[in-house]
């Protein structure tokens, strides 16, 4: 008597492996090639060159184009009156104030409103006192800073 074994899938009977599934990218694309690289030129090295010598020169300062950017004072009343750089440019805004320096104009605006400007602190500020004045050229106002307060508010 001969063993038998059962046919089934120990018998050592080896099955074909199943067909891969179909690509999700059509076979179109698989022959679809790529542009040719272009090739990099090749760049000659130029020479090395000695640096041209150097002329020693004496070196003069740079002029001065700009105006200084300095505060502008005016002592009166007691008080001594602040326009800082960029108050004396917003003063640029006002009319009247073409072809003239921001010096030029702040000098104007103390001249104009120096006395009102004062009067406007002195029953808050005793003096001495160094007072900013910070202008706002948009609403024609200049408010009166003690340190970091705001003591009075002058319309021009």
């Amino acid at each position: 008597m001969e063993d038998e074994k059962p046919d089934g899938p120990g018998d050592g009977v080896v099955f074909p492996a199943e067909a891969p599934a179909e690509p999700a990218v059509p076979a179109a694309a698989e022959t679809e090639t790529l542009p040719p690289a272009v090739p990099m030129p090749e760049t000659a090295a130029s020479p090395a060159r000695d640096p041209a010598p150097r002329v020693e020169r004496s070196r003069s300062p740079r002029p001065n184009m700009l105006e200084r950017r300095e505060p502008l004072f005016r002592d009166t009343g007691g008080y001594r009156l602040r326009l800082d750089p960029p108050d004396l440019a917003r003063l640029r805004e006002l009319p009247g104030s073409k072809e003239k320096t921001d010096r030029e104009l702040g000098e104007q605006f103390f001249d104009a409103h120096s006395e009102r400007l004062t009067g406007a602190v002195a029953d808050d500020v005793p003096p001495p006192a160094e007072l900013r004045v910070v202008v706002d050229p948009f609403s024609r106002q200049a408010f009166l800073a003690l340190g970091k307060t705001i003591r009075g508010i002058v319309s021009f």
